[in-house]
């Protein structure tokens, strides 16, 4: 029996990775909350309570200590509201020896401890400290080891040719883990790769199928959820277009092996088609079945004159690229980087938009014969269509018969062309008009690194982020199923279903000013979704959320 009859008060923290599943019925948290409250009600007879407040993490790493729901855990220790910290296992709470030790100080400062539902120790002596050090290194350890078992496992595998899982691609079904052929699949298989060579790019053969009728490949999920079946787009073509899955190969890395399954498409269009695409790809470059036809490459400097060259870096699985400054040479200065595919928009709409303006093109045909200046207003226009419309290659072409340039400094970017040689295009006397126009940036800090954000080119039309205008949807819709439920429906809802409605619920009720500005691509560039999902203290008053977000009234 206790001497003290002060009541322990345990909290219980929860914590996945990723927020997939989490709208179930019954998803991980509520599972490890369960284990949580049981241990908790088993340890009644020692005074042990059980908070009712929620520290649920979902959709967070542990590998960091950037968490909503750990942040205020922390800070309730801290104020002396918990007693103890109850989780499933030591990992939810972190997987970072140096994020522990944080943690153990926290609790040790506040006289709180910690406990593992599965692993019975304590950190309240040197000892129970070490165990769990211990711990988390062998679980590193496991993990580590585990990954290259796998690792070893799927490469012995596919040297025999096997299939090893992922998206079956179309023309395929998965059966008895190999792949078997669909017959109308197939033929929509060869059909496209035959197509291919008829047309000169993939961006028209995309437009082609699309006028054909001719669609992804459908998926049913475990659920039913019913998926794909769109018009391709140009990604998802290339990559069919070099699937050596089709000519009855398996790849693993940079080795090839024969297959288990069946080919769909002969080995001559397979390799006629490689051919042509080998051939359409940019001249000189060097980056594999990644490579990326950069159009501002060799014709972009920053403010110390150092070249900048494309770079790219995968996150989640996607592959983000940039020009970076070269810091072979000159090390001297932090280098500057900006994102390729926004600044490659923003240098065609900028210089087109330039070419465009009647009044600029009249300055440079001062002195032509009316005709003259008809031809030369045509050919104009269609210099600016193929800036802004054409393919990388034809718009790199045409730039560099601009002699352009672009200069990038830690304040912004210029662009700078010689105008005159418009007037050679056309037929007419040269005439140099060197011209310079500023691209719109802004700076950011990201972390301890100062980088450049590109904003939209004066004239170009804004452009809605489809996150942040999915997100308004789902709570609109998570707050109609909210007033949809009753008494009893709530109290039958697992809590942390219910808690996953309420938050996005809460973003239905934004200020009207800041739902207009998402919906029509006028919020500020630093609104993320991701953001926008983890705010936690969003104010019930809309000025005051109009001033959070950085939302003007309309």
């Amino acid at each position: 029996m206790r001497k003290d009859a002060r009541p322990i008060r345990c909290a219980v923290y929860t914590r996945k990775s990723t927020d997939e599943g989490l709208d179930k019925a019954f998803n991980s948290l509520d599972a490890q909350r369960e284990a949580c409250a049981a241990y908790v009600m088993s340890q009644q007879h020692e005074g042990w309570e059980l908070l009712p407040d929620l520290y649920d993490d979902g959709g967070f790493s542990g590998g960091s200590m950037d968490r909503p729901a750990l942040r205020q855990l922390l800070a309730d220790v801290k104020a002396g509201k918990v007693d103890v910290v109850v989780v499933y296992k030591i990992d939810r709470l972190t997987r970072s020896l140096a994020d522990f030790a944080k943690i153990v100080d926290v609790l040790d400062a506040a006289e709180a401890s910690f406990v593992s539902v599965t692993q019975a120790f304590s950190t309240t002596t040197s000892m129970g400290r070490l165990t769990l050090n211990v711990l988390l290194s062998f679980a590193q350890f496991e993990r580590e080891v585990g990954a290259e078992r796998i690792r070893d496992k799927i490469a012995a595998s596919k040297a025999k040719g096997m299939w090893m899982g992922g998206g079956v691609p179309l023309g395929y079904e998965a059966r008895d883990r190999q792949l078997v052929v669909v017959p109308d699949e197939a033929e929509t298989v060869r059909h496209i790769f035959e197509r291919y060579l008829e047309v000169d790019s993939i961006r028209t053969l995309v437009d082609r199928l699309e006028t054909e009728g001719v669609v992804s490949k459908r998926r049913t999920s475990r659920s039913g959820r019913v998926t794909g079946g769109q018009s391709f787009k140009h990604g998802a073509l290339a990559w069919l277009l070099k699937n050596r899955t089709y000519v009855g190969e398996v790849v693993h890395k940079d080795k090839v092996y024969a297959g288990q399954h069946e080919a769909i498409v002969g080995r001559e269009l397979f390799d006629a088609v490689q051919q042509k695409l080998s051939d359409r790809s940019s001249p000189g470059s060097a980056g594999g079945p990644y490579r990326r036809v950069a159009l501002l490459a060799g014709m972009i400097r920053d403010h110390r004159d150092r070249p900048m060259s494309p770079v790219h870096t995968r996150n989640h699985g996607r592959r983000y690229t940039y020009y970076a400054s070269n810091m072979n040479d000159d090390r001297s200065a932090s280098a500057l980087r900006l994102p390729a595919g926004e600044l490659e928009a923003s240098v065609r709409t900028t210089i087109a938009s330039w070419i465009e303006n009647s009044g600029n093109l009249a300055a440079l045909a001062t002195g032509a014969a009316a005709d003259e200046a008809r031809h030369f207003f045509a050919v104009c226009s269609e210099v600016a269509r193929t800036i802004i419309l054409d393919p990388v290659l034809e718009a790199r072409c045409q730039l560099r018969k601009l002699d352009m340039k672009v200069q990038v400094t830690p304040s912004g970017a210029q662009v700078t062309f010689d105008a005159g040689l418009l007037r050679v295009e056309a037929g007419l006397a040269s005439a140099p008009h060197e011209t310079t126009l500023s691209i719109p940036t802004s700076s950011e800090v990201f972390g301890h690194e100062p980088r450049l954000r590109l904003e939209p080119a004066a004239g170009a039309p804004p452009v809605a982020n489809r996150h942040l205008v999915e997100l308004l949807g789902r709570a609109v819709a998570a707050r109609q199923e909210l007033l949809e439920l009753t008494d009893n429906m709530v109290a039958a809802v697992p809590i942390t279903r219910l808690r996953h409605l309420q938050r996005l619920a809460r973003l239905s009720y934004l200020d009207p000013d800041i739902i207009r500005s998402i919906i029509n691509g006028t919020q500020p560039r630093r609104m993320l979704a991701r953001d926008l999902w983890r705010l936690a203290d969003l104010p019930l008053e809309w000025t005051a959320q109009r001033e959070m977000l950085g939302v003007s009234a309309i």
